[in-house]
């Protein structure tokens, strides 16, 4: 997979994470790395319903384990490097949605 197509990839997640911070996206990619992906999406299913959680982070959870789900057959044929590039670049994705909405809001 060619760089260009990794960048679209986490393009193509990031979009479908809608309400997700950088900082518990951050949190999850490091599990995934440290853990692999398949035991991260199972972490971020049970998560999701944990009663010592907030209701920000267990949205965050909630919308992880769904988008990833989505893509895990295409991202389980990479390799581990690979996923975690995807991963990182979907990060930057996500602060780069961010920075430009608060950019709209300064402009009004």
């Amino acid at each position: 997979m060619t760089t260009d197509e990794k960048v679209k990839l986490a393009r193509r997640i990031e979009e479908k994470l809608v309400g997700i911070t950088a900082s518990e996206w951050s949190k999850w990619r490091a599990y995934a790395q440290r853990e692999g992906l398949k035991k991260a999406l199972h972490f971020a299913q049970v998560i999701q319903n944990s009663p010592s959680l907030r209701p920000g982070p267990k949205q965050s959870y909630r919308t992880i384990a769904r988008v990833v789900a989505m893509f895990q057959k295409q991202l389980e044929s990479l390799s581990s490097a690979d996923v975690a590039e995807i991963l990182g670049y979907t990060g930057r994705w996500i602060v780069a949605r961010r920075i430009a909405k608060n950019e709209g809001r300064n402009r009004r």
